[in-house]
């Protein structure tokens, strides 16, 4: 593995999604976070401008001790864009207003504030930013294709000693074109594309969860600068999303089996046949706290600074800006309910809208065979996120394409996809052949519109076919959601995206950048204000 060839699979991936882009933010989250991204370029703070409603009430904000308004996000995704903004704020400098607004105005909704006195410029720097997507799911999927490379051309750690047979190799059938297979199942064939649009955190916190598993799961030829950056990669996804932390078992997990895997008992004697014994006795010595605690500084840093922050803007270390907000922090959703969404609805099931995840599935029972240490610990990961996200109340993730909360589940599930595309038999190549064609149409698809468009042409409008009505979340009851209910769109086949995208494309609707700058020249861009 090179340097050149990484580079080949980011600049493939990174022209996709380019091509693919819209060119512009989605969502309130989404201007929130740009929000927070512009004050700490300009002024280095996180206090934002607040976004009002008719009653004064802010959005996915909190009022601090100082009067200031602060995000209920994590800091990761808005800081690491910040460069990104500083790129637009740069063509401001050689781009009059007037011209930016009349290319980049949109005839949609943009989030720029009524009182701006350079609409144009504003449009131009969150242009810049929507990029970010583009660029953090392209170096996702660059990773995974390292990851595969290097789980494919090494022997396991924990397998040293396992016998070299048919039905267990010990090495993958040539690397490159299994490394490549596996990153093109989930950066083309996973709503890892359609989101790669949008500038929600979901996405890098995924790259970062990824970079922590991949630090691990290679040869540690420097133990402890190993562990240290695999720390800071799992600090830094916490400082983009704080659910990370919902993985942290899964994590914690791999990381007991590496160190046994990294024990000078081991070297001698596998995994496998280590007695409990044995074991405990490492994880007692020295060199085990000495390896815990360079994997910990990370974690432990992010935990100092939250807390840190929280106390600052709010004055108590435990209060967030997210207990402020209408809904609460509340597990409110059975169970049942959420898994059969995640997995059977016509309106957030998985497979519907990320059909490559199949590969994964397929191939976790052999990728356990050679990756015991590692199948374990992401199948948990999967399940946590699973159970966690079922469990809460807005488990949909939004309007948006797909199941956005358990975005982080996809990368993890197609690893193990390694295990099908290692065998690689003529049965797996025809699934190959019919399947992924259908994932990629999928994902274009679902990059044709935008979900906000789709949302106010539908359910902002009560008068007018298909009416909305409550299904079982008292969610639904309050009043802007009696207007709107999303589980309308997710249990109603005749109200989804699956319906209705089509239905905008036949009235003119587009939302690729490209195909809204030619229909544009023509006049013919239709408006949903």
């Amino acid at each position: 593995m090179t340097l050149r060839k990484l580079t080949y699979v980011f600049l493939a991936f990174l022209g996709l999604y380019i091509a693919t882009a819209g060119g512009h933010l989605y969502s309130p989250d989404e201007e929130i976070m740009f929000r927070m991204t512009e004050s700490l370029a300009r002024h280095g703070t996180l206090a934002v401008e607040p976004m009002l409603d008719a009653q004064g009430n802010s959005f996915a904000t909190r009022r601090g001790v100082d009067g200031k308004e602060y995000p209920q996000y994590g800091i990761g995704n808005s800081l690491f864009a910040v460069p990104l903004y500083w790129l637009g704020e740069a063509l401001t400098k050689v781009i009059p207003d007037e011209k930016a607004k009349s290319i980049l105005g949109f005839r949609t909704v943009m989030y720029i504030p009524e009182t701006s006195s350079a609409p144009g410029h504003d449009l131009l720097r969150r242009f810049t930013v929507s990029f970010f997507g583009s660029i953090v799911a392209a170096l996702t999927a660059t990773l995974l294709w390292a990851f595969t490379f290097t789980l494919c051309s090494a022997e396991s750690p924990g397998e040293k000693n396992s016998e070299d047979t048919p039905e267990n190799p010990r090495k993958c059938f040539s690397p490159t074109l299994v490394a490549w297979l596996v990153s093109i199942a989930y950066g083309a064939g996973t709503m890892a594309l359609p989101h790669a649009r949008t500038f929600f955190s979901e996405p890098l916190a995924t790259l970062f969860v990824g970079a922590t598993f991949y630090v691990l799961a290679r040869p540690w030829r420097s133990p402890l600068l190993s562990l240290f950056l695999a720390g800071v990669f799992y600090a830094l996804a916490l400082l983009t999303r704080l659910d990370s932390g919902v993985v942290a078992p899964a994590v914690g997990l791999f990381l007991a089996l590496r160190f046994l895997e990294e024990s000078p008992e081991h070297a001698t004697l596998p995994l496998s046949h280590l007695d409990a014994r044995t074991a405990i006795q490492y994880f007692f010595s020295r060199p085990f706290f000495a390896r815990l605690l360079a994997f910990s500084i990370g974690p432990v840093l992010f935990l100092l600074l939250h807390v840190t922050l929280n106390w600052i803007h709010f004055g108590n270390p435990l209060t967030s800006a997210y207990a402020d907000q209408p809904e609460g922090i509340q597990f409110r959703t059975p169970l049942l309910a959420g898994l059969y969404g995640y997995f059977m609805s016509i309106g957030k099931s998985v497979f519907l809208f990320s059909p490559a995840v199949v590969f994964g599935l397929l191939g976790w029972r052999s990728f356990l065979r050679q990756n015991l240490s590692l199948g374990v610990s992401l199948l948990l990961a999967v399940i946590l996120l699973l159970i966690f996200h079922s469990r809460w109340q807005n488990w949909t993730g939004g309007w948006c394409w797909g199941p956005r909360h358990i975005f982080m589940a996809h990368l993890l599930t197609l690893i193990p996809s390694i295990g099908f595309f290692t065998a690689w038999s003529r049965a797996g190549r025809w699934l190959f052949c019919l399947l992924m064609p259908i994932a990629f149409a999928v994902q274009l698809y679902g990059a044709s519109q935008n979900f906000v468009d789709f949302y106010i042409l539908y359910y902002r409008t009560p008068e007018t076919m298909p009416n909305a009505y409550v299904m079982y979340s008292t969610e639904d009851l309050k009043p802007i959601k009696a207007i709107a209910p999303i589980n309308d769109s997710i249990y109603v086949p005749q109200n989804s995206q699956w319906y209705r995208y089509a239905e905008m494309w036949q009235l003119g609707y587009v939302d690729n950048l490209w195909l809204r700058l030619l229909n544009r020249a023509r006049g013919s861009e239709p408006s949903v204000r």
